[in-house]
């Protein structure tokens, strides 16, 4: 190769041969500006050696191939072959694939569950942030009525969730949450047209009940559709599309907000009907062998759940831990508004870190949390982060504005980390200390914790930590984390029940 660059013809083509002493033309004589132009026939003045090199180099691989030089053309602006293109097209499927199985769930039924919850969780963002709008101003309903009607709902529901939860174990968990959607769609449809108050309260309490239910057929069908760390992972990737669809939901229902007209809510409430019977269409998909469970597995008890102490006390643990996810929604707006000097804009600051963090984190959190050990671990973790996060805020109530937004985006991480660390080990526990064939119910039965949680936490963190000395209440609620968060390990090394059949 330095052979030929050294014997290369000043204007001709690459032939790899020195050139003949007779046809060798010598440099022009005294010192040239620009050679490389001058070595060319038609070269541009004033072009340099990379442009004297750029332009000779097509026509010389053209020679050298064998191709006139437009063909050559065509080829390289067209990408390359036939067989480049193919090769680019099969990197770019292989990266999107490896995408897709790392940031989506696995193939089939858990990605068919994935899209029905997408599309379940965008109508609870539009519902959410309108539903009381539209029951006061629309429907015509006093916020008291409203408050009672829904607190009515919620109590009913509680007491239909683990029988609810039976059905899925008996029919099997896609028929039960397939037939509960559609419930909720009936029964949303009709809260979209309502003026009445007592077909307000039918429809709410049969909407609730039909809700807790769902919840617990879900976590029947995660358990059908996954073992071990599977389950696992599809119910934290499941948290994280809740936050995601709700967000999506929560946005597009700004627009009815704005326009603040009837018409606007009423679309808004059909529109979220539709989402449930949406969100069943991918459930035709399943394979219905995958969501039956074993036919020769003996059925357990009908109750069986509530002779199942170490589970009772993991519920209730669990619904302790869970008060933490009032604390962002009920809490901490008022305290910030009321008891610090920080801006008003820090509550949307503190709500923003949380979806970032439950987004980004939640599946990497719950690695390994399918071992009992581990899940009452994190457990034990999240009681202690969410007690550092309690003693953080009590500095915020007399500060700077400038050192209280730095402490209370502190405890945002801190009150995050432990909403991460609680939802890792109670999806591990709720679905490993529960008996094959019962998902069902256990999952019913879990659903209570929570629910109770939210039942109470309003009165709950108002008497702590919003009242005159709510320094010592937000200690008091840290401690109330730290000690069920320490407690749990112990629960967890009880000895399990055994199942025992049902006779019926």
């Amino acid at each position: 190769m330095v052979a030929r660059l050294r014997h290369r013809p000043v204007g001709g083509v690459r032939t790899g041969r020195p050139p003949r002493a007779d046809t060798a033309r010598p440099p022009p004589p005294g010192p040239h500006p620009r050679p490389y132009a001058a070595a060319r026939p038609g070269g541009r003045a004033g072009a340099g050696p990379r442009a004297a090199r750029r332009h000779r180099g097509p026509t010389a691989l053209a020679e050298r191939d064998g191709q006139p030089r437009s063909a050559l053309h065509r080829r390289r602006h067209r990408g390359g072959s036939a067989a480049q293109r193919a090769a680019v097209r099969a990197r770019r499927t292989a990266v999107i694939r490896l995408l897709a199985d790392r940031l989506l769930p696995a193939p089939g039924a858990p990605r068919l569950l994935a899209a029905s919850w997408l599309i379940k969780t965008l109508g609870s963002g539009l519902y959410l942030p309108t539903s009381v709008l539209f029951f006061t101003r629309v429907a015509g309903f006093s916020t008291g009525r409203v408050a009672f009607g829904l607190t009515l709902a919620g109590l009913i529901s509680l007491a239909g969730a683990v029988p609810l939860g039976s059905l899925a174990d008996r029919y099997g968990p896609r028929l039960t949450y397939g037939v509960l959607l559609a419930v909720q769609f009936v029964t949303m449809a009709g809260l979209a047209l309502v003026r009445s108050y007592a077909v307000f309260l039918a429809l709410i309490i049969v909407f609730t009940l039909a809700e807790q239910g769902s919840s617990a057929a879900r976590g029947a069908l995660i358990a059908a559709v996954g073992e071990g760390a599977e389950r696992v992972r599809l119910r934290a990737y499941l948290r994280v599309v809740t936050n995601v669809g709700v967000a999506i939901g929560a946005g597009l229902a700004a627009v009815a907000i704005g326009a603040g007209t009837t018409t606007a809510y009423t679309v808004l409430l059909l529109g979220t009907a539709l989402t449930f019977l949406a969100a069943a269409i991918p459930l035709r998909w399943l394979d219905a062998d995958s969501v039956m469970g074993d036919a020769e597995m003996p059925s357990p008890s009908r109750w069986q759940v509530f002779r199942d102490v170490r589970y009772l006390w993991v519920t209730v643990l669990c619904g302790v831990l869970s008060l933490q996810a009032q604390v962002l929604s009920f809490a901490v707006p008022l305290w910030v508004v009321d008891h610090t000097s920080a801006p008003t804009l820090t509550v949307s600051v503190i709500v923003v870190i949380n979806a970032a963090m439950v987004i980004l984190l939640q599946i990497r959190a719950s690695r390994g949390a399918e071992d009992n050990t581990r899940a009452g671990r994190l457990c034990r973790r999240a009681g202690l982060s969410l007690l550092a996060a309690c003693v953080v805020v009590v500095f915020t109530h007399a500060t700077s504005p400038w050192a209280a937004t730095v402490l209370l985006t502190a405890f945002a991480v801190l009150l995050t980390a432990g909403e991460l660390w609680t939802s890792a080990g109670s999806f591990g526990l709720s679905f490993t200390l529960a008996p094959e064939g019962a998902h069902g119910q256990y999952q019913g039965f879990f659903s209570l914790g929570r629910g109770l949680a939210t039942a109470i936490a309003p009165w709950l963190l108002s008497t702590l930590c919003l009242s005159d000395d709510g320094g010592r209440g937000w200690l008091a609620l840290g401690a109330l984390f730290a000690v069920a968060g320490v407690l749990m390990p112990f629960a967890v090394r009880r000895s399990p029940v055994r199942v025992v059949a049902d006779s019926v």
